[in-house]
């Protein structure tokens, strides 16, 4: 029996209707095919549930980071400002101390600075990766 390449409608219909009245014999998984899956499904089943993540203990460092950054943005602000005497005492003599030793040092241009920046915070990057990695007792 030769079939025509561009069939119509019609043949399309029959054809279908060939392939679908077939012996239903033929559309039986293999035995292994079933065994494998009950395997698996019984492997699922039995697996503990996953670990729910640790909200209890995480919220509250949250929390404090969050007032951080918080408080180190007011303080920036605050020493932004013209107005230097609103600031604290004790944020007045650290970033006095801080823009002194800037100041006579002088090591760095503009752009070595800069440069020197992302350096220090790359490494403290890598370092708090690091400390993360030991301990979840992971090795890197």
């Amino acid at each position: 029996m030769k079939r025509n390449p561009n069939p119509s409608n019609d043949d399309l219909d029959r054809l279908l209707d060939e392939h679908l009245s077939g012996a239903s014999e033929q559309l039986e998984p293999s035995s292994g095919f079933v065994l494998s899956v009950m395997e698996s499904v019984q492997a699922e089943a039995a697996a503990p549930p996953p670990i729910s993540f640790p909200w209890r203990r995480t919220l509250p460092a949250l929390v404090l980071a969050l007032c951080g950054m918080a408080m180190l943005v007011g303080l920036v602000l605050r020493a932004g400002d013209s107005d230097a005497a609103a600031a604290p005492a004790h944020a007045q003599s650290m970033l006095s101390l801080l823009h002194s030793l800037v100041a006579s040092a002088q090591l760095f241009t503009g752009s070595q600075a800069t440069l020197c920046w992302v350096v220090v915070a790359a490494c403290l990057s890598v370092a708090a990766i690091a400390a993360s990695f030991r301990l979840t007792g992971r090795s890197s």
